[in-house]
């Protein structure tokens, strides 16, 4: 994954996390993170449709996990 398309990522979501709604705007030193919907372990791709930014804590809580 390029730092290009991490960062289109993050502009698609305006970034904010997809989990808990956090942003940057509530908090500007705010870790976002780009996590793979369905994980590489899984099957997933690095692909635009299966990325999502994250916060660095939903994304250490789901871990290898496919959300429901």
């Amino acid at each position: 994954m390029t730092s290009k398309l991490r960062e289109k990522i993050k502009e698609r979501d305006n970034y904010t996390c997809q989990n808990c709604n956090l942003s940057i705007n509530d908090e500007p030193n705010l870790l976002l993170e780009i996590d793979h919907i369905i994980p590489i372990s899984k099957g997933g791709m690095s692909s635009e449709d299966n990325l999502q930014t994250l916060c660095w804590k939903c994304n250490r809580s789901k871990g290898s996990k496919i959300a429901s």
